[in-house]
């Protein structure tokens, strides 16, 4: 593994996501690049993930977007905002949610409770308690009867109602019925359902396909497996039922890249489609790779984001908070006070 590389100091990792970073030191919050340089300074309060190229930053009272240059794009006259998503940002003033475009332009008005994120041109919102979806022009699509409301995904998204979840589709009909306890996202025209404790998953016109006997499953199918779990090992299926990792490890993340951070024996490490262990299990902790890097760390305050060949891209080194520094000093005192009070039983 190659580690000769400049640490970046941080408070705490960030996923990648659209080519960069957010980076967080004692003077703020930044971005860097894939290759540890820090491309927007660490100089915001607040520093949202960049979504379709612009990113939502607070610096003291200045609310704005930004580009990837860290040029400002416009200003925020308001309390709080989202990030972009189809094109448009929710922002939220007087307690109450609207959208605005790329320009600045308030385009829907202020008048939800709550709001989710525009996917596929519709987007789940709350009025006096209840969900309901509307389009880009605010015409309400999808009438408010749900307790709660997710994002579409291939046409589809969950909704909450009489504290049990099911699957509706963008006309508002209902795909797998409302009596689950929970469902996964619909990834690769597969969607995971639990009911009572147990896991299994219907495809995207409502079939079920695998049934309920499984202890554990994650949210989605990724690069055609998912990973569910038996007792306490954890494996992973393909979309036909049939078990492609054996029941073996401690814990599992679902796929990318074409591998799966995995925990072994309290270790972490990387495995692939063949189970192979691409990674070895070194590390103390491992993240899935996003935009084609993973943060891990081993003992100690330093952190790494590695690519699939366990290469290191960037190395981090995190720096103490004041809160730390008094836990590390009262941690300190009270080592000092047990070896007193161990020469003084000696003695």
């Amino acid at each position: 593994m190659n580690i000769d590389k400049k640490p970046i100091p941080y408070l705490f990792p960030f996923n990648f996501q659209n080519e960069v970073v957010q980076i967080a030191q004692k003077s703020g919050m930044g971005y860097a690049n894939k290759h540890g340089e820090l491309i927007i300074p660490c100089i915001y309060d607040t520093a949202y993930p960049f979504s379709e190229d612009l990113a939502y930053v607070i610096k003291g009272e200045h609310k704005l977007f930004i580009n990837k240059s860290g040029n400002e794009v416009f200003t925020m006259p308001y309390n709080d905002a989202d990030f972009f998503s189809d094109g448009l940002a929710g922002v939220e003033q007087d307690g109450k949610w609207g959208f605005i475009d790329k320009t600045g332009k308030l385009v829907i008005p202020f008048i939800y409770d709550e709001i989710n994120w525009f996917k596929e041109g519709l987007c789940g919102v709350f009025k006096e308690g209840k969900g309901g979806f509307i389009d880009r022009k605010g015409n309400e699509v999808i009438p408010f009867i749900y307790d709660d409301v997710l994002c579409f995904k291939k046409g589809l998204t969950t909704v909450y109602q009489s504290d049990k979840w099911g699957v509706i589709d963008v006309a508002g009909n209902i795909i797998i019925p409302i009596e689950y306890d929970s469902i996964g996202e619909c990834s690769e025209g597969l969607i995971p359902v639990e009911k009572k404790d147990m896991h299994g998953v219907f495809d995207k016109t409502g079939k079920e396909v695998i049934g309920c006997i499984y202890n554990h499953a994650e949210d989605n199918f990724s690069e055609g497996l998912l990973v569910v779990g038996k007792g306490e090992k954890y494996g992973c299926i393909d979309r036909f039922g049939n078990v492609v990792i054996p029941f073996e490890y401690n814990y599992m993340d679902s796929f990318s890249n074409g591998l799966a951070a995995t925990r072994l024996n309290n270790k972490w490490g990387f495995i692939d489609k063949n189970n192979n262990h691409a990674i070895p299990f070194i590390y103390e902790f491992a993240n899935s790779f996003y935009d084609g890097l993973a943060f891990v760390h081993k003992k100690g305050r330093k952190g790494y984001y590695i690519d699939k060949y366990n290469e290191v891209n960037i190395t981090l080194t995190k720096e103490y908070t004041i809160i730390e520094k008094i836990k590390l000093g009262v941690f300190a005192l009270a080592i000092v006070g047990l070896i007193a009070l161990f020469i003084s039983k000696l003695f």
